[in-house]
C-alpha cells in the first residue's frame, strides 16, 4: 500500500496493519497515551515530549484562551471537505493565534507545540516531529523556518486531498477499527506510518539495511 507525505515523498508499506499493530503491541506510547478518555495537556509528555512542569503550565494557558479556534471544531474529515483557502486560513489562524505563543514558552519547538495540541484534539491536529521538518525542508521547501508553522500544516492537510492516499488511510483506519484497535485517529495512524518509513529510511542509509516491510523512492 503507498503513501505520500506533502504530496511529492512516496513510501510503501506491504502490510500497514501489521506494521500499525507491531508498534501498539510493543510501544507504551499506546497504552499509556493513545488509549487515554479525557485528555490533559500533562498528558502529552506520555508520549515522550518531556516538557518541564513550569512549561506545561504555560501551554496549559495557551491552550485555555485559544480552545474556541474554528479548526478545532473539525475533525480531519469534515475538514478536507472544505474549499482549500478556508482551511488555508483556519490554519493560518491556528498559527498565528497559538503556536506561536506556544514557541515563545522556553523549551517548546513545533514538535513539542504539536504534540501539546495532538493530545488535545488528536482527530484535527497532526504531529509535526523534527524528523519531518527534516524531510520538509529536505524536500519540499529549503527556506521553511519552524515560525511559518501554516505554511508545513497546509501542506500537511493537501496531502490529503484526492487520490489513493486518503484512500488508503480511510482503508487501515477502517481495518483497526473493525479489529477493535481502537483510540487512533487517522492522524495518529498517519504519524505511526510517517515515522516508521522515516526510521526504516535512515537506518538503511546509515547500516544498509534492506527492508522486507517499507519501501522508498
Amino acid at each position: 500500500m503507498k503513501f505520500l507525505i506533502f504530496s511529492r515523498i512516496s513510501f510503501e508499506v506491504l502490510d500497514p496493519i501489521a506494521l500499525i499493530e507491531s508498534y501498539c503491541f510493543q510501544s507504551d506510547f499506546y497504552a499509556r497515551y493513545d488509549l487515554l478518555g479525557n485528555r490533559r495537556v500533562e498528558d502529552v509528555n506520555r508520549i515522550g515530549a518531556r516538557i518541564s512542569s513550569e512549561s506545561l503550565q504555560k501551554c496549559k494557558r495557551v491552550t485555555i484562551e485559544t480552545n474556541d479556534l474554528r479548526i478545532l471544531k473539525y475533525d480531519l474529515d469534515r475538514f478536507l471537505e472544505l474549499h482549500n483557502k478556508t482551511r488555508d486560513d483556519l490554519t493560518k489562524e491556528l498559527s498565528e493565534k497559538v503556536i506561536v505563543k506556544l514557541l515563545e514558552i522556553k523549551g517548546i519547538g513545533l514538535s513539542k507545540a504539536t504534540k501539546v495540541l495532538h493530545t488535545l484534539y488528536p482527530r484535527i491536529i497532526p504531529i509535526i516531529d523534527d524528523a519531518l521538518q527534516k524531510e520538509y525542508k529536505n524536500k519540499v521547501n529549503p527556506q521553511w523556518m519552524e515560525e511559518q508553522s501554516s505554511q508545513i500544516l497546509s501542506d500537511y492537510y493537501n496531502n490529503f486531498k484526492g487520490g489513493d492516499n486518503w484512500q488508503n488511510l480511510t482503508v487501515v483506519f477502517d481495518q483497526t477499527r473493525s479489529n477493535n484497535l481502537t483510540g487512533l485517529t487517522k492522524l495518529r495512524i498517519f504519524d505511526i506510518l510517517w515515522w516508521s518509513y522515516l526510521k526504516a529510511k535512515r537506518l538503511r542509509e546509515q547500516k544498509n539495511i534492506n527492508w522486507s516491510t517499507i519501501k522508498y523512492r
